[in-house]
């Protein structure tokens, strides 16, 4: 198993967990408060009549969607693996791999239906913390993909039809609640696969 799982890059102790990497986005949070800073009140306005500081923060929303959907695939192979019963060999990884390899990004609506693929049926379902329910941790993921989305496509930031203000703070909430996220994840899904 530690063979395929070095294969797509998930390295980890034996009895470690594996943990969302937020290395890059907190490098760019930091770029971003180093250039516009990060302080209350509204950045200055440029000459398109976007606001200073916003490529920035829109970038740290598209790599904490992508390092979320990593995450996520590779909490989904180890509860493969446990499903299965072994792991699978290089070549039955990587066709196994293509057969999920386009899921989508990481929305609760996605999430769910990946893991449905090895019986579970609410992966997210029970997954909370202090101040923290497994509605609100919906909510947030969808914001977040909801965002990205926007980004990607070019269209204005909106959430729920909405407009939605990006702003620094709003990032690292869901930075931090990712994180979260990330510490508890795998542990709950792999609960869940009998």
């Amino acid at each position: 198993m530690a063979q395929s799982l070095r294969l797509f890059g998930i390295m980890r102790g034996r009895g470690e967990q594996m943990a969302l990497s937020l290395t890059a986005l907190d490098e760019v949070i930091n770029a971003r408060m180093s250039l516009h800073g990060g302080g209350r009140g509204a950045p200055i306005k440029l000459g398109d009549g976007s606001r200073e500081g916003l490529a920035l923060n829109k970038a740290c929303v598209v790599l904490l969607s992508a390092s979320l959907q990593s995450f996520v695939e590779d909490v989904f192979l180890t509860c493969s693996f446990k499903a299965f019963g072994r792991a699978l060999l290089d070549d039955e990884l990587k066709n196994y791999r293509a057969t999920w390899s386009r899921w989508g990004n990481p929305n609760p609506s996605n999430v769910t239906t990946l893991f449905r693929r090895l019986g579970v049926d609410e992966v997210l379902s029970g997954l909370s913390w202090q101040k923290q329910s497994t509605t609100q941790l919906k909510r947030t993921l969808d914001a977040i993909n909801q965002v990205r989305n926007c980004i990607a496509h070019g269209s204005d930031i909106t959430i729920d039809k909405a407009e939605f203000p990006l702003h620094l703070a709003k990032i690292r909430r869901w930075r931090n609640t990712c994180e979260q996220f990330g510490a508890r994840f795998e542990a709950h899904a792999e609960a869940k696969i009998r």
